[in-house]
C-alpha cells in the first residue's frame, strides 16, 4: 500500500506540527534512537525506504505527548494499530529501533 500525493503531504505535515508541538528537533529524536538528526530527517519526509520507520517515529512521539500531557492532532494516514495492516512487519516496529 502506497499513500496517494495528498496523503504523503498530510503525513510530513503532521510529523513537522508534532515535533514542533512537543518541542524536538530530529536531532533530539535521533539521539534518543541512536541515530542521527539526518536520519530522522530522511524518514519524516517518508524517504527512509522503510515502511516501518515511519510508523515507529510515529508511536515515539505519541509516547512522548502522553508523557508531556500534550494533545495532538491525530494523523489521518498513520492511524490505527499497525499490527492490523499485513503489509507492516508489527514485531520489527514494537521493538523501536532504527538504523
Amino acid at each position: 500500500m502506497s499513500l496517494n500525493s495528498e496523503q504523503r503531504a498530510a503525513t510530513i505535515r503532521e510529523f513537522q506540527e508534532t515535533m514542533s508541538r512537543l518541542g524536538l528537533p530530529a536531532e533530539r529524536i535521533g539521539k534518543d534512537f541512536g541515530v542521527s538528526g539526518s536520519r530522522v530527517e530522511q524518514i519524516i519526509p517518508l524517504k527512509s525506504g522503510v515502511l516501518e520507520y515511519p510508523w515507529i517515529i510515529r508511536a515515539y512521539l505519541l509516547s512522548r505527548a502522553e508523557t508531556q500531557g500534550v494533545e495532538l492532532t491525530p494523523f489521518m494516514a498513520l492511524r490505527g494499530n499497525p499490527h492490523d495492516y499485513w503489509f507492516l512487519d508489527g514485531d520489527f516496529i514494537d521493538r523501536g529501533e532504527i538504523d
